[in-house]
């Protein structure tokens, strides 16, 4: 009888723990978050999204924490790579035991990190700031993807195009790579929408030194517009190239690269002159309206230089803070996401959309803004500036 007595105490307990909320990572005064990025690399320049999120977290601790927590950062680099990407989150998750998770710049990692959570339901995931569709399409529910997905990108790019007075033949120019692949869908889908077709397209792979074969592809069209689905290496080389040719037309990028990073890079003024990119955030960089998010960053990353990438993924950041604070002391797994579901227009101040998550939707972001050097000041546009010519 005792023995029995034993086991089915043991069987209750047991009962209770698989019941019991899942707190992982939290203590009386602390909350674990991982984070992971490209801190090197050849795509280490986003690393400042990595660090404008961290800069938040930061930002909290000194400001007082959150009901009684500290945010204690556990950070691994992922390179870009997708497989130490999978091992950086195997890590975070097994090893260091954070609550959730909160990373990946490229969507070659948070793609293979998708796969990799899939089987850790339990495990909340805000994406840093890569942006393919296909993360959070299909949804998952312990996926959050708080920035706009290249759909949402590259619908953008080509509304924008089309407000050109007279624009109708629009070129490509792309990575052949998942990130471009997706983006160009995309772009595809919308033009098609419009009765439209690309009059050239051509593919600029990464890591070229050169881009003069596509140029001159692209300039026997005289395309109206060049949809520019590059990062920021190979938009630069192709920006360059085109000056040099003599293709003077508008060129529209994605919000991966920074138009005043762009600038630096080309080395050209006109050259980007009629450059314009897509813009995720409320306001210039450098406006009295995100100078706050500026300063929370320079405090905490002196070193580093401001740019588009540095507050990218601060709206993800601030979307976990309030939801911590609507938790209130009671802070486990299962109650963040469900409360995390009832966003709803959240505005963090810092991005040009609101931010909404539902069961059924956790693709947070739905529009956007562009930006472009009007009469040699960043401007954010809703429409082509026809004096820019």
């Amino acid at each position: 009888m005792k023995t029995i007595a034993v086991l089915l105490a043991f069987i209750a307990m047991s009962a209770l723990r698989a019941s019991a909320a899942d707190t992982t990572g939290v203590t009386e005064d602390k909350i674990k978050v991982g984070m992971f990025g490209p801190i090197t690399g050849p795509a280490s320049v986003f690393v400042k999204s990595l660090y404008g999120a961290a800069a938040i977290y930061k930002n909290v601790n000194d400001s007082g924490g959150i009901n009684g927590r500290k945010i204690e950062l556990v950070i691994e680099d992922d390179g870009c790579d997708p497989n130490k990407g999978i091992g950086a989150v195997k890590k975070l998750i097994s090893q260091d035991q954070v609550f959730l998770l909160h990373g990946a710049w490229c969507s070659s990692v948070a793609l293979a990190v998708k796969q990799e959570i899939a089987k850790q339901p339990n495990v909340p995931y805000m994406v840093l700031g890569a942006a393919s569709a296909e993360i959070s399409d299909p949804v998952l529910p312990n996926l959050f993807h708080p920035i706009a997905t290249t759909k949402t990108v590259a619908e953008q790019m080509v509304e924008f195009a089309l407000t050109k007075p007279g624009a109708k033949k629009i070129a490509i120019i792309s990575h052949s790579d998942e990130w471009g692949s997706v983006h160009l869908k995309a772009a595809l889908a919308k033009l098609k929408e419009h009765g439209l077709q690309p009059v050239a397209t051509a593919a600029l792979e990464r890591g070229a030194t050169d881009a003069t074969a596509q140029v001159l592809t692209l300039k026997l069209e005289q395309p109206d517009v060049v949809l520019a689905i590059l990062y920021p290496a190979e938009l630069a080389i192709y920006l360059r190239e085109a000056y040099k040719y003599k293709l003077q037309t508008a060129t529209i990028g994605t919000q991966a690269v920074s138009i005043e990073d762009t600038d630096k890079r080309v080395g050209i003024p006109a050259a980007v002159k009629q450059l314009y990119v897509f813009y995720p955030l409320s306001a210039d960089t450098t406006s009295p309206e995100l100078s706050k998010y500026a300063n929370i960053f320079k405090k905490y990353y002196p070193s580093e230089s401001l740019d588009t990438i540095s507050f990218i993924s601060m709206g993800g950041a601030l979307a976990i803070v309030d939801t911590l604070r609507r938790l209130g002391k009671n802070v486990s797994r299962e109650a963040f996401m469900a409360k995390l579901n009832t966003m709803s227009n959240f505005k963090s101040g810092i991005q040009s959309g609101t931010l909404t998550f539902n069961p059924s939707n956790h693709a947070g972001i739905t529009s956007g803004k562009m930006v472009g050097i009007v009469k040699k000041k960043v401007v954010v546009l809703d429409r082509y500036p026809v004096q820019s010519d």
